[in-house]
């Protein structure tokens, strides 16, 4: 049996910046294990529905640290290694190689998995459910030589993944469950100005669409959708959200909740084990209440904070979130979460792809939409969602004003829901 002063299981985004941060804290070698089911070194994600699939990029073009990082580190990187128990009283790991990994402190970050299909003819041949670099890869091979493909899902990945699509000269079609493309974050504004922008650049959209049943036949291949449509695609892409991968810990005593349940510190009710990225269902101090964030932002800062948390540095993860997206010669940035708003003042035109939203809650700003803007705009509105004071209305309700104060004049921090 091999042991570890830190092991974290799971080999991505956390994963590899974690690893990073720790070696720049003064990690000594032996003392640190990445457990991975996955056969490549930790990467980054963002570039799998954008760049990587409208280039001839590389595979070690999206690693957070190359080969030589682990080895100069004497970071032990187990790749391929599948863990089937999880012993917390032993603390122990037992993989599907009979191997057992035993660890000072835990960090679990293996993350999520996609949601999939269960249809006639989903398994037959394979839909991609857009994950991992190999789906990725299996995405960019196949587009090659493609004349038809069918995007699922209306969310980040559907909506990248359709861009990209369209822009290799794909006749693409992109499903939507609901009446409205990025319904958990837009207004319905902001969701009519995409669906028209993609409808001007040649993506046929379909809203309220239900797949039934898939077939494969070569170029026959094709999407049946409940009201009676087909959709030829020799290429199908789904994006249908996530589910936390919190199988493997049920019965060891850790609190789950839609993910592992940590503390602002990203502790677990469990001494010495801890969650980060994706899996990990946090309590967010701004906010005041449990988050789970599927993005890559955070999975970057949580790995960075919990090296430090390792090494005796405990202080609370305090972050805004943060999304971001690229689609066709659009980039647009989100921070924050408009639950429970209670008002919203729009900057610029929609119209003209222009534009910025801001959500606040008694005039505290809790989150912000800003595309085509300014620099100040996106400058300032992390700050005032992070001062959680009252912001200047005056200046946010006058979009050709500058929004140059870094903070909102001095106000009183107040608690949603209070």
């Amino acid at each position: 049996m091999d042991h570890f002063r830190y092991v974290i299981l799971g080999g991505g985004v956390t994963a590899g910046y974690a690893a990073k941060e720790l070696a720049e804290l003064g990690l000594r070698t032996g003392e640190l294990c990445i457990v991975s089911k996955d056969d490549t070194l930790p990467y980054d994600r963002p570039p799998l529905s954008k760049d990587f699939l409208s280039t001839e990029m590389p595979p070690e073009g999206v690693l957070v640290n190359d080969e030589n990082f682990y080895n100069q580190h004497g970071i032990d990187v187990r790749l391929s290694a599948e863990v089937n128990i999880v012993d917390l009283e032993k603390k122990l790991l037992h993989t599907t190689r009979d191997e057992q990994i035993g660890f000072d402190k835990l960090v679990i970050a293996n993350g999520v998995r996609p949601r999939t299909f269960d249809l006639p003819g989903a398994a037959q041949k394979g839909i991609i459910y857009l994950r991992s670099l190999d789906d990725a890869r299996g995405i960019r091979v196949q587009a090659q030589d493609t004349q038809n493909a069918v995007v699922i899902g209306g969310g980040y990945i559907g909506m990248e993944v359709a861009s990209q699509l369209q822009q290799r000269g794909l006749e693409t079609d992109l499903l939507v469950h609901g009446d409205r493309v990025m319904h958990k974050l837009f207004t319905p504004e902001m969701s009519a100005f995409f669906e028209r922008y993609y409808k001007e650049r040649g993506v046929r959209l379909h809203k309220n669409a239900e797949p039934v049943s898939f077939s494969w036949n070569g170029r026959e291949s094709g999407v049946r959708l409940k009201n009676g449509d087909y959709l030829p695609a020799e290429l199908i892409v789904a994006g249908l959200g996530v589910i936390p991968n919190t199988e493997l810990f049920e019965g060891t005593g850790l609190m789950l909740d839609n993910g592992v349940v940590v503390n602002e510190y990203l502790e677990t009710n469990i001494p010495n084990v801890y969650a980060a990225g994706d899996i990990a269902n946090y309590y967010d101090v701004l906010y005041e209440t449990q988050l789970r964030i599927e993005h890559w932002d955070n999975a970057v800062e949580q790995g960075q904070h919990i090296a430090r948390i390792l090494t005796n540095r405990r202080e609370p993860f305090v972050q805004v979130p943060y999304f971001f997206s690229d689609v066709f010669d659009l980039s647009w940035e989100f921070w924050g979460d408009p639950t429970g708003a209670t008002s919203m003042i729009r900057r610029g035109d929609i119209d003209s792809g222009s534009f910025s939203i801001w959500w606040l809650w008694s005039g505290r700003l809790i989150a912000a939409f800003v595309m085509n803007r300014s620099e100040d705009e996106r400058e300032v509105a992390p700050a005032w969602i992070r001062s959680q004071e009252q912001v200047p209305l005056e200046l946010l309700e006058n979009s050709d004003l500058v929004l140059n104060a870094p903070y909102p004049a001095a106000g009183e921090a107040r608690t949603r829901g209070a």
